[in-house]
C-alpha cells in the first residue's frame, strides 16, 4: 500500500563488496584499461562491450535490463561513493555502513533505525519496517520492533493450530510485563496482519517475471507487501556473493545478471506504484582498481550505488570522478570516494521520506546533505 506522505524504501545491500568499476565502466578513462588489462569490460562498439551511457561511462552488458530505467530518468548511478571508514574487513565495514558512521566509536543503532525512531509512523502496523531475512538488518537497529521474516509464505501458523486457539494462548502468555512482551506482541500482530493481507493472491503484474534466485524471490515478496494493505515504510534485503577475488569477469556477470533481472522485474511489477517507491542498492566498499593474479580484484574503497524511483533525478551517472591515474588513487590502489554515501542517504531521507534530524541519524557527519540525486 503506497503511503500518501512518503516513499516506501526498498534497501538492498550487496554483501561482499561489489565492484563498481566493471558494473558501470569508466571506459573514457584510459587508466581503467591499464589497471585491468584482461578483466576489463571493452568500450562500447567492441565485442562484449559496455552499453554507452554518457560518452564516458557505460553499463556492463549484463545490466542491459535496467538500461530502460536509466533512459526513462528513473535510475541514477552514483559512482566513486561509499562511507570513508577505512576498513577492508567485510564484517566491520558492513556494520559501519549500516550504522551510518565512519568509525567504531559511533552509535550501535542503524541509520534507518535512528530515522524511524524520530519520525512519525504512518500507522501502528507491525509491518512498518521489515527485513526479508533471518535477521533484522543492522541498519534497522533502534527502530521499534522491526520484523525479520525469511519467507512470507512460511510466516504463520497452520490452520489446525489457529483453529485450536494456540495464537490466543500465546497472546495471553506474553501479555503485560512478561519477558519478551514487546517482540512477542509485535510478532503476533504481524501474523494477524499478514493473514488478512492474503499475499498469496498478489501475483506479479504487468508481465513481470522474477528470476528464480534468492534476490528475485525477496524482491517478489517485497512487491507483494507493497501491493497489499500493509502500510510498510522500509523493506531491507540482501544480495549475496559479491566477493569476487578471482575470475571476476565470470562471477560478476552472474551477479549482475541476477541483480538486473530482479530489479527490472520489480520495476515492471510495481508499474505506476514506482512513483511512490525508492530502491537503494549499495555495498560496504568497492574493490581495488588493479586486477590480481587470480583475475579478480581485492578489497578496495570507493564503489557504486544505484537509486531507482519516480523521484530520482535519473538518466545520469552522478560522480565527481577522481580519475584512475596512480597519483589519484586512494592508498595508491583504490578508487577514491568523492561522494560520501551519507550525503545520498541524507538527501533520500529529507526529500523522499518524512524528513529527519540529520544530526541524530548521522552523528559526526557534517555534510554535504545533497548530491542532487532526487528531484523533490
Amino acid at each position: 500500500m503506497l503511503l500518501p506522505d512518503r516513499d516506501i524504501l526498498v534497501c538492498i545491500f550487496q554483501r561482499g563488496a561489489a565492484d563498481g568499476l566493471n558494473a558501470v565502466v569508466p571506459y573514457g578513462d584510459n587508466d581503467y584499461y591499464s589497471h585491468r588489462s584482461t578483466i576489463n569490460v571493452p568500450a562500447p562498439g567492441n565485442a562484449g562491450g559496455a552499453i554507452d551511457l554518457d560518452g564516458f561511462f557505460g553499463l556492463h552488458p549484463a545490466l542491459a535490463p535496467i538500461k530502460p530505467l536509466y533512459d526513462s530518468g528513473e535510475l541514477a548511478l552514483i559512482h566513486a561513493t561509499g562511507v570513508p571508514h577505512g576498513s577492508r574487513s567485510h564484517f566491520t565495514a558492513q556494520g559501519l555502513v549500516e550504522r551510518g558512521v565512519d568509525d567504531s566509536a559511533g552509535p550501535t543503532t542503524g541509520w534507518l533505525g535512528r530515522h524511524l525512531a524520530v519520525s512519525p509512523p504512518a500507522s501502528s502496523s507491525a509491518f512498518r519496517a521489515v527485513s526479508i531475512s533471518g535477521n533484522v538488518a543492522v541498519s534497522l537497529f533502534g527502530a521499534e520492533e522491526p520484523l525479520a521474516i525469511s519467507n512470507l509464505n512460511d510466516f504463520g501458523f497452520e490452520q489446525d493450530i489457529i483453529d485450536g486457539g494456540y495464537p490466543t494462548v500465546l497472546a495471553e502468555l506474553y501479555r503485560s510485563t512478561a519477558p519478551f512482551h514487546g517482540p512477542a506482541q509485535a510478532a503476533l500482530a504481524a501474523l494477524e496482519e499478514l493473514q488478512a493481507a492474503n499475499l498469496d493472491t498478489l501475483l506479479p503484474e504487468n508481465g513481470a517475471v522474477y528470476p528464480n534466485s534468492a534476490l528475485g524471490n525477496k524482491l517478489l515478496q517485497a512487491g507483494q507487501i507493497i501491493k497489499s494493505s500493509l502500510p510498510v515504510e522500509v523493506i531491507c534485503l540482501d544480495s549475496e556473493d559479491w566477493d569476487h577475488h578471482e575470475n571476476l569477469p565470470n562471477y560478476i556477470n552472474q551477479s549482475l545478471t541476477d541483480l538486473a533481472g530482479s530489479l527490472s522485474a520489480f520495476y515492471t511489477d510495481m508499474g505506476t506504484r514506482m512513483q511512490g517507491v525508492t530502491v537503494l542498492v549499495h555495498t560496504e566498499f568497492g574493490r581495488r582498481v588493479a586486477q590480481n593474479a587470480s583475475l579478480g580484484a581485492d578489497h578496495g574503497t570507493g564503489s557504486l550505488a544505484y537509486l531507482i524511483g519516480g523521484g530520482v533525478n535519473g538518466g545520469q551517472v552522478i560522480s565527481a570522478w577522481p580519475g584512475l591515474a596512480p597519483e589519484n588513487l586512494e592508498l595508491g590502489e583504490d578508487l577514491r570516494i568523492t561522494i560520501d554515501l551519507r550525503t545520498v542517504l541524507a538527501e533520500l531521507l529529507t526529500r523522499r521520506l518524512t524528513g529527519t534530524e540529520l544530526n541524530s541519524v548521522f552523528p559526526g557527519f557534517a555534510g554535504p546533505y545533497s548530491a542532487n540525486v532526487f528531484s523533490s
